[in-house]
């Protein structure tokens, strides 16, 4: 008897178990269901995220100033500063570059003509036979500048090019890319390509001349980058198959002049037919126009004729103007690269003028060099500049030279 009492019992807690499971069921299936829905509105929350597609476009900037020329007068100043200031070196450059370095130091990629010779080996000189200081050439690159281009008419100046190859020596000491002054043929043929930022850049250069200097017999090897029709096309034609870019620094045109020549005019033409994307003009000492042309394939090629005089002390107004054009450098995943957001910012080389001084060819003594750009420029250091013992300079005039010149689309919103 007792025995079918504790079946009876067992089978009573086994009904009131399956009871309890049946409701923890229901329970779980009406909770399940909740969260089936929270689920799924979670699941459409996260389907309706659009994820930002990634940019994979790359970039360079790109800053270049034109004739950077070491008169006596200059060099004479940077011993005054540096005496002044306590420098440890005979002469002191940099703070004549004061107010750009901000924006040299700031672009990928910073191009300057050094106008003539560097060579340590000999003691400066001012014109027409050009030898910076070593200190001229540290300025430069602690400034930011690390592309610098030797290919201009006073490159033989010293010694029928023993002078530029000690120039090419005191290059090659530091860390910057030089163009257009060259070892051999070689040398030249080893086509100088900048990688930056994933975008490869090559750049050219030449020259139209060395005013009539011609290479010594002891220096015959060095190879002078003349401006020549084929040997411009040949290397544009290499260097785009090596390059994403190809620039092309030319140095070129007439003196004191605001336009391009027609010689100008034609190169521009065959070299934007070539496919070089961007042309760095200098040599003219003036500001020339800036402009796009079409080459025979339907590309655009960045033309500034001429980005006038940075550093120096000529005493003519319209050589006291010149440029700093900024410009970015472009790839994107689909397609060729390009050229946008140029801008040619006016700058101005101011220097006062000592009456009572005259330097080596019997003009005042210029002092107290400093490059601005033409927009922090004031009436007042215009009245002190000394070019107005030579000419008229006012701001007036200096911004007159900027309007005939560039065009609108090239300029800073300031100007316009």
């Amino acid at each position: 008897m007792k025995r079918i009492i504790a079946f009876l019992l067992i089978i009573v807690m086994c009904f009131s178990v399956l009871v309890a499971c049946k409701d923890k069921e229901e329970d779980v299936s009406s909770d399940s269901g909740d969260a089936t829905d929270n689920v799924s509105d979670s699941t459409s929350d996260t389907e309706s995220v659009e994820l930002e597609p990634v940019d994979t476009t790359k970039r360079v900037s790109f800053f270049a100033v034109g004739d950077n020329i070491i008169h006596e007068c200059v060099y004479l100043d940077a011993m005054t500063v540096a005496s002044s200031v306590g420098a440890p070196t005979q002469y002191y450059f940099e703070n004549m570059y004061a107010d750009i370095k901000k924006d040299v130091k700031a672009a990928d990629i910073a191009f300057v003509n050094a106008e003539g010779p560097l060579n340590p080996e000999y003691k400066p000189n001012g014109y027409p036979s050009f030898n910076a200081p070593a200190e001229a050439g540290s300025a430069l690159v602690n400034v930011g500048f690390d592309v610098i281009n030797l290919a201009n008419n006073h490159m033989l100046d010293f010694n029928k090019g023993s002078g530029l190859q000690g120039t090419i020596d005191y290059w090659n000491e530091k860390e910057v890319v030089t163009l257009g002054g060259h070892e051999s043929r070689e040398d030249y043929n080893n086509i100088r390509i900048i990688s930056k930022n994933g975008i490869d850049i090559a750049i050219l250069s030449y020259t139209y001349g060395t005013n009539g200097i011609k290479l010594g017999a002891d220096t015959s090897n060095i190879y002078i980058p003349y401006i020549n029709d084929s040997e411009i096309e040949r290397q544009i034609g290499e260097a785009r198959g090596k390059a994403d870019v190809v620039m092309v620094s030319m140095h070129w045109g007439d003196e004191n002049s605001f336009e391009p020549n027609g010689e100008q005019k034609r190169l521009a033409k065959l070299i934007a037919d070539r496919g070089a994307d961007a042309i760095i003009g200098h040599h003219s000492h003036t500001i020339q126009p800036v402009e796009w042309l079409e080459g025979k394939d339907g590309n655009k090629t960045l033309v500034i004729y001429s980005l006038g005089n940075i550093l120096h002390t000529q005493l003519k107004s319209y050589n006291l103007v010149g440029g700093a054009v900024t410009f970015d450098i472009v790839k994107e995943e689909e397609g060729s690269p390009y050229i946008e957001n140029v801008v040619f910012t006016p700058t101005v080389c101011h220097y006062t003028a000592n009456t009572a001084v005259l330097d080596s060819l019997d003009y005042y003594k210029r002092e107290n060099l400093k490059i601005y750009y033409l927009s922090d420029y004031t009436e007042e250091l215009a009245k002190e500049h000394g070019s107005q013992y030579w000419n008229k300079f006012d701001l007036a005039t200096l911004k007159g030279y900027v309007a005939d010149t560039i065009s609108e689309e090239f300029l800073p919103d300031s100007y316009k």
